[in-house]
């Protein structure tokens, strides 16, 4: 996402200096360009001057673009994907490795969504820590010596980047993240009231997999809306050890639906039961 400092944005081995510098001189072709994406869109050339001095014959070839929506953004995340498979295939058919695979990351729920439509590419889920793992991560963290980790624990559910976001951009001050993200979710509230779709979001708070029991339009555009901002994401999906998350109603976690963090369930909870809030609805 580092779009000033080249530096800063690549990091390599001291075996891949060579690599870098072809990074760098392909880099500073652009301008007003987020370097991620820059790489994103130039795979090919990395492959065939950075990376590659050595033959690929007979080799492994695996290339890994992470949360390649926020590189390249969303309304191309179809046409990125299509063009990855093609490049796996020139690849493959001009310089005969091994094997070659491309794997792409994304955060945002709606992506999945659209890749789904096509057979070109297989997807995949990457999910939360486990209990344990969450705690080995937390004390990896060095939380102060009052910070409860059953806490946390309830209000993340096992996603590390809201743990780590706690510890390095809220430096352990629990309170003060959550009325960052109630005062995000007020607004949404209030949006969704505007809409007529509070008696939705109160059904989907009592029980998250009332989005796949429920038809109706507005349970659908509930849906849609919560997926595209990041809330609730659609689970039943295979995981990359193709295993499927169980569910856990403690943490938000349904048997097809789950909410990104318990966090984010229990202030759509909150918010609608705010006397400020109330007033501005009329069932």
């Amino acid at each position: 996402m580092k779009r000033e400092s080249i530096d800063k944005a690549i990091l390599t081995s001291k075996t891949a200096q060579l690599g870098k510098e072809t990074l760098i001189s392909l880099i500073e072709r652009f301008s007003g360009f987020k370097i991620g994406e820059i790489l994103a869109n130039n795979i090919a050339t990395i492959l065939e001057k950075a990376v590659i001095k050595k033959k690929y014959e007979n080799n492994h070839v695996l290339v890994v673009i992470d949360d390649v929506s926020r590189a390249i953004g969303v309304d191309k995340i179809e046409w990125y994907i299509k063009w990855l498979y093609e490049l796996m295939w020139k690849i493959s058919e001009e310089y005969k490795p091994k094997a070659v695979n491309f794997i792409a990351t994304t955060s945002e729920g709606i992506s999945r969504r659209l890749v789904a439509r096509h057979r070109h590419a297989t997807i995949y889920l990457i999910w939360n820590l486990d209990k344990s793992g969450f705690e080995e991560l937390f004390h990896e963290l060095n939380p102060p010596s009052y910070m409860n980790f059953n806490d946390v624990w309830s209000l993340f559910g096992g996603n590390p980047s809201k743990l780590i976001e706690l510890a390095w951009l809220w430096r352990w001050d629990i309170d003060i993240m959550i009325k960052y993200y109630r005062d995000i979710l007020r607004e949404l509230v209030i949006e969704l009231m505007r809409k007529d779709l509070v008696k939705e979001l109160e059904l989907i708070l009592e029980d998250i997999d009332n989005l796949s029991k429920i038809s109706s339009h507005k349970i659908d555009l509930l849906e849609q809306i919560l997926v595209e901002r990041n809330l609730v994401i659609y689970k039943n999906w295979m995981t990359i050890d193709h295993s499927y998350v169980s569910p856990d109603k403690e943490i938000g976690v349904g048997e097809f639906y789950a909410w990104q963090t318990p966090l984010f369930r229990d202030l759509l909870e909150q918010n609608l039961k705010e006397p400020i809030i109330n007033l501005r609805y009329r069932p």
